[in-house]
């Protein structure tokens, strides 16, 4: 999944054109790829739990998530460096906007212990996030509106995502009847 984007931009024919360029759009690709990854790996998370240790499961979890993150900062201060002027502001504005959301639900996520029930709730948001996400890419980003292959590659993970949407929902629908 990793290499899928890196590869997509290197082909392109435009990765050379300019560095920051370049650089922006990568760290958006690779940050998508690993919040699609972090997203589907909580959904499914008593699969992977299955094929591994839970501790390990939640390491990669929590890895991938705060990857991800790291990276859509990376892309948003490159955007910066680079320069908004051509877009839409509304649309540029929706990138950091997503970002403090996910910080909360991150920070929410590493207070789960005080929080109790809260924190699931929250968290969820991320199933959101990840929509407004998506419109951004698609909107707004050069590759995945020019390159077919990043089209079919995140068009399946957006049917992941809302596989493992329909999964939680499902179980969550099996533990509330069982409750009453």
């Amino acid at each position: 999944m990793l290499a899928i984007p890196a590869l997509a931009v290197g082909l392109s024919g435009t990765a050379s054109a300019d560095a920051t360029w370049t650089a922006l759009r990568v760290a958006a690709l690779e940050a998508f790829t690993l919040i699609i990854a972090n997203i589907v790996m909580g959904a499914f998370r008593p699969f992977f739990v299955r094929m591994m240790k839970a501790r390990t499961a939640h390491r990669l979890h929590v890895v991938t998530g705060i990857a991800g993150f790291a990276l859509a900062v990376a892309h948003g201060l490159l955007a910066f460096v680079f320069g908004i002027a051509g877009y839409r502001p509304g649309l540029v504005w929706v990138g950091p906007a997503v970002l403090v959301l996910l910080a909360v639900v991150i920070v929410t996520a590493l207070a789960r212990r005080r929080l109790r029930r809260a924190w699931r709730w929250i968290h969820r948001v991320n199933y959101l996030l990840f929509a407004v996400i998506l419109a951004h890419s698609l909107i707004l980003g050069y590759d995945l509106r020019s390159e077919t292959l990043l089209k079919i590659c995140f068009g399946i993970y957006a049917a992941a995502v809302a596989a493992g949407l329909g999964y939680r929902v499902a179980a969550l629908m099996r533990t509330s009847s069982a409750n009453t």
